[in-house]
């Protein structure tokens, strides 16, 4: 059982808790996290979707989840990161990126989005079975073009988050 803090439809907090089911059945407002891992050759890496997934299996993602209650969302992102790609990020490697919201039912959520820089190799982490097939770095390039052509096997279309989203990560890569 995965309990969330329901928001309301500004995004606060409204003292009410359910069940990560129930919060999708009935399209209440909830906290995800995401975090974009971008390395220095401006390559971002993508986690593929297990085929089990009851949403959009098999796709390329991002990282993230849902912050569950008595969490930062900070302390989600670090608990996701480690559950699915098998790392350990400090809070300091961690930094905001953008703030987001969807207001698409079932799944009606205010998202922190936030990136950070790695280096390693796809060898050095370690997926989760039961939520993942794979890893791979994609160019920033090839990314975007999937994003923006439509392309099926990639879970993110090209709407006003996604586009705040590849924004706000061309300022950051630029850098690098």
């Amino acid at each position: 059982m995965e309990l969330l803090e329901v928001l309301n439809e500004d995004g606060e907090t409204t003292g009410k808790v359910l069940d990560k089911n129930e919060i999708h059945k009935y399209g209440k407002y909830h906290k995800e996290v995401a975090l974009m891992l971008l390395n220095d050759k401006g390559e971002i890496l993508l986690q593929k979707r297990a085929s089990t997934k009851e949403i959009e299996p098999d796709k390329w993602a991002w990282h993230g989840g849902h912050v569950i209650v008595g969490e930062t969302c900070i302390e989600a992102i670090i608990r996701e990161v480690k559950e699915e790609i098998g790392i350990t990020l400090t809070e300091k490697q961690i930094k905001p990126l953008v703030k987001l919201k969807s207001d698409k039912f079932p799944n009606r959520h205010y998202t922190i989005a936030y990136y950070s820089i790695c280096n390693l190799n796809i060898d050095d982490f370690s997926i989760q079975k039961e939520e993942l097939s794979q890893v791979k770095w994609f160019s920033f390039k090839k990314f975007k073009d999937m994003i923006y052509n439509g392309h099926p096997d990639i879970m993110f279309k090209n709407n006003e988050n996604t586009n705040k989203i590849i924004c706000a990560l061309e300022n950051i890569i630029k850098f690098y």
